[in-house]
């Protein structure tokens, strides 16, 4: 009986020990984050019988417990991934508002303001050729402003991608710590507690980055760590490696992959979440958002500049020169598509209507019949060729379809992502500015067709004429006489009218110089287009119609002028960020208490630690008595004769 009460009270001792251990341990670790605190399991040993009768045996430790609650974990990890990705947003979102009412930028509308009240004081004396070179002044300065603000939005751009590498380069390095975690683990017997505290901690830095999901692997082989929509970054002992690949059709829109072997998955970052999800969104919305509204001022302005001085007549008398950069070049319009390296695809994309010009992304996708295209906003539709020209319309754009892609190929259609960056003043003559308009008022056109003169010969008065039938034209002088024979229409490439035969100039000399004018499709029957090319001294009609450009309602189907869809852009970025704040507030809410679930189940407190200890304490001291009482009971026996 001795030896049983021995043993009892050594167990016992020794249990009270490992929960003084534990105890201390805790009080250790109170400030340790990602601590959950333990507590010592102990269990009644098996009984004795003696006598027909059960005594028993004491005590044994049966497991040293975490403090632990998967769903408690989970909503910690879910809420975190929410609060990263709504606070970065938040960030990005100040940035680029904070760019917005930077110097470099509120100097965008100012310069345009000056360039229409520049374009107001010529009109007053269109001779004057300090007021023009005023005017070619204040248009260099919107091209600058335009130029250096786009530079500074597509820096923004490039740090996020420098961000996006950081990212993934830290998530790796998660991984194989998570791996190493799992390896650890399999070489050592459990209970892992510790080693389970520094899992969770990794798990929920790592769901900073990304929605995270942990499994559990069978036969105790450690876990599967998953994000994102499932896939898998670490599986047991082993961690795959995540990169950043080009992107399809944009090279430069890099994507998100994971390394399979020798196989390479591109990840979407649809459901991917967290900071990389902010980060995403900065790149290929907020940073392209802002360099679109910026494309669709200029582009707009180089647009209705360039047709009123393509529609007009300068100093010299001559057809006025591009004053901006031709947004309808062939460089500009192949510049709008975006396509693999590979595509042997040839498309140009011009802009017809700057009233539904928009920005953002086109997805375009050729079935080998029929060419599907995705708008920005997702609505998607079939597009048909133009019945006079084949052409794809929609949105104010036309596409020129000179070679098809492929049979399931994907194209990107960027109507005015770069037109800020390529905006330039194209003259520096003053003469060159065309106050004059020649545009006839015998004009009556109701097509689509767009009429303009290349190159003003001596026949200064003409009409051009659609037959009936609307398949022939004519040109004519203005008593009706025939100049050009019927032709048929539309007519490829510019038409060359010389003058009748006797014509004289007003020098009393022959005319000889032809004239030359470009009438595209779309004129329906008896459609007629007169210019007038006499030049007038001092006539500023085509200046009017300058000046008109900074109050029309041209953009946004005839609801906003070019300085309200630029205020638009900070009123728009401003609901952005004020919105984002506010999310930001409810997932810092949500955070904060799932932190507090998870304190209340697994934090240390020291006040009942302290108890713990002195509890633990006594205990020890009452086993330490009952080995004593052992140990006097054996030697009395001993000492009997």
């Amino acid at each position: 009986m001795a030896s049983d009460l021995l043993n009892v009270g050594t167990q016992s001792v020794m249990t009270a020990q490992r929960q003084l251990n534990t105890t201390g341990h805790n009080i250790s670790n109170a400030n340790t984050e990602g601590y959950s605190r333990q507590s010592v399991i102990q269990g009644t040993n098996m009984p004795r019988q003696f006598g027909g009768q059960n005594y028993g045996m004491g005590v044994h430790v049966e497991n040293v417990r975490r403090s632990w609650d998967q769903f408690a974990v989970n909503e910690l990890n879910s809420s975190t991934t929410e609060f990263n990705k709504r606070s970065d947003t938040e960030l990005n979102l100040e940035e680029l508002t904070s760019l917005l009412s930077s110097e470099a930028s509120t100097k965008i509308p100012e310069n345009l303001n000056e360039w229409f009240d520049a374009v107001k004081t010529l009109t007053q004396n269109p001779n004057d050729l300090g007021a023009r070179k005023v005017v070619l002044e204040k248009a260099d300065l919107i091209t600058r402003s335009m130029n250096n603000f786009y530079e500074v939005v597509r820096q923004q751009a490039a740090n996020t991608n420098k961000k996006l590498d950081v990212a993934v380069e830290r998530m790796n390095q998660i991984a194989v710590e998570i791996r190493d975690i799992h390896r650890l683990m399999m070489r050592t017997p459990g209970p892992h507690n510790d080693l389970m505290d520094t899992h969770e901690k990794l798990v929920k830095e790592l769901s900073e980055y990304t929605k995270v999901t942990v499994t559990k692997r069978e036969n105790n082989e450690g876990f599967n760590v998953h994000i994102g929509n499932g896939h898998t970054l670490v599986s047991g002992t082993e961690a795959s490696k995540l990169t950043m690949v080009h992107g399809s059709p944009d090279a430069n829109q890099r994507q998100l992959a994971l390394v399979e072997g020798k196989g390479v998955k591109v990840i979407t970052d649809k459901g991917i979440n967290g900071r990389l999800s902010s980060l995403f969104k900065m790149r290929d919305e907020l940073v392209p958002f802002v360099q679109d509204e910026l494309g669709r001022v200029s582009t707009s302005m180089a647009y209705e500049v360039n047709n009123l001085q393509a529609h007009g007549l300068d100093m010299r008398g001559d057809v006025g020169a591009l004053m901006f950069t031709d947004v309808n070049s062939d460089a500009m319009q192949k510049s709008r598509v975006i396509q693999d390296k590979h595509s042997d695809a040839d498309l140009r994309v011009e802009i017809e209507d700057i009233s539904l010009l928009q920005g953002g992304d086109y997805s375009l996708r050729y079935d080998g019949s029929d060419y599907t295209l995705i708008k920005p906003n997702g609505d998607t539709m079939i597009l048909e060729p133009r019945s006079y020209d084949d052409k794809l319309v929609f949105d104010g754009l036309a596409i020129d379809v000179r070679e098809p892609p492929r049979a399931g190929e994907k194209l990107i259609i960027r109507p005015v992502r770069n037109g800020a960056e390529q905006l330039q003043l194209m003259i520096n003559d003053p003469e060159q500015i065309a106050a004059q308009s020649y545009e006839s008022s015998a004009t009556f056109e109701r097509g689509e067709a767009s009429f303009k003169v290349v190159n003003a010969g001596d026949l200064k008065e003409f009409q051009v004429l659609v037959s009936p039938k609307g398949d022939q034209f004519a040109v004519l002088d203005m008593k009706g006489n025939v100049i050009l024979k019927p032709q048929a229409y539309p007519p490829e490439g510019a038409v060359t009218v010389y003058p009748p035969e006797g014509m004289l100039k007003e020098n009393g000399e022959p005319a000889t110089e032809a004239t030359s004018f470009i009438l595209t499709a779309g004129a329906v029957a008896d459609d007629r287009f007169a210019a007038n090319l006499v030049r007038s001294e001092g006539d500023n009609g085509n200046l009017l119609k300058m000046q008109d450009i900074g109050t029309d309602k041209k953009l946004n189907a005839g609801s906003s002028t070019l300085i309200d869809v630029y205020h638009d852009l900070n009123t728009e970025m401003g609901l952005k960020k004020s919105t984002s704040e506010r999310l930001t507030d409810v997932a810092r809410l949500e955070k904060e208490s799932a932190e507090e679930r998870i304190a209340s189940i697994s934090g240390v407190n020291l006040d009942e630690e302290a108890a713990n200890m002195m509890r633990f304490q006594q205990a020890y001291m009452a086993s330490s008595r009952v080995m004593q009482a052992a140990n006097d009971t054996f030697n009395t026996i001993l000492q009997l004769r």
